[in-house]
């Protein structure tokens, strides 16, 4: 009898490991009925674990809004793998932010009614991966975005990391992170193949403009800040009037680094108005493979 008491409570102990739902079906019960879409279908889906899951062929209906005529419009993914996410903290009617998300969207494109919203930015119409992966720790509030990543093949491809500190994850602090936040790190990566020109093209054309008359009024505010700066920093400016100079034919990506001594906050940003403030407070270095020297003080070329 006692055996038989001591095997009882071992299965019962075990039996919600076994029994646990896996995150395919997490996905079905928890996210999907919270997702604002008219109508979610997708080929296949799989388990990976039970903290994420894979879908193949998505199809997404979503609500008319003003930006797609006050039409439904569709958006089709190839291929959405999660390898983790914060199930627990996206449970119904929570805002909290989920404490870790890892997660990649491949082959995103959308009908025209979506897509035409896009096109006045002049952003072209081809399919777009994505990449989220991040860890919120509400302990220590230090939220740690390891990569958000957007890429436009064959155009361009912007990946952000960041370190955060003074996030809970609370969503009314997510929204007072502004005050609160104080940014530890961040690497911002640019790599253009087009998609700069295209953009350019499009707010010219929106201002009655050339891009040329838009890239010389950057590369002149560019020359105005570098001539407030010693050697040590014109490295950097150099750098990006480098690159902004080049962007009919970019030499490669520019990555733009940031790692304050202190850390900052919004309410820094007047401190960096000072000569030399982006490196001495912002910890600033831009590396471009096309890097002139002298390009910042420079300013655009002669006519």
């Amino acid at each position: 009898m006692t055996r038989f008491l001591v095997l009882l409570v071992a299965l019962l102990a075990i039996a919600p490991a076994a029994i646990a739902d896996d995150g395919l079906q997490r996905f079905e019960r928890e996210i999907r009925p919270q997702l604002d879409v008219q109508k979610l279908t997708y080929g296949k889906g799989e388990a990976l674990g039970d903290q994420g899951f894979a879908l193949s062929d998505v199809v997404a209906v979503m609500p008319p809004s003003p930006e797609t005529g006050n039409k439904p419009s569709t958006i089709r993914i190839d291929k959405v793998t999660v390898d983790a996410i914060d199930f627990d903290r996206l449970k119904e009617n929570s805002e909290d932010l989920p404490h870790f998300v890892k997660a990649k969207f491949e082959g995103v494109t959308a009908d025209d009614a979506a897509a035409n919203s896009l096109t006045a930015y002049g952003l072209p119409k081809v399919p777009a991966d994505l990449v989220l992966d991040y860890r919120l720790d509400s302990a220590a509030k230090r939220l740690t975005l390891n990569t958000l990543e957007i890429n436009l093949r064959d155009q361009g491809r912007v990946s952000l990391s960041l370190v955060l500190d003074g996030i809970d994850g609370k969503a009314s602090d997510v929204n007072g992170a502004q005050d609160s936040g104080r940014l530890q790190s961040a690497s911002l990566v640019i790599d253009d193949k087009g998609l700069i020109a295209h953009v350019l093209a499009a707010n010219a054309k929106a201002q009655g403009a050339q891009p040329e008359g838009l890239v010389s009024l950057a590369l002149m505010t560019i020359a105005t800040l570098a001539g407030q700066q010693d050697a040590e920093s014109i490295k950097a400016f150099d750098a990006v009037a480098s690159f902004v100079g080049d962007w009919k034919a970019p030499k490669g990506p520019i990555t733009i680094n940031l790692t304050p001594a202190k850390g900052m906050s919004m309410a820094d940003l007047g401190e960096l108005m000072a000569p030399n403030a982006l490196r001495q407070i912002l910890g600033l270095q831009v590396i471009y493979a096309g890097t002139r020297p002298g390009a910042a003080v420079a300013g655009p070329p002669a006519k």
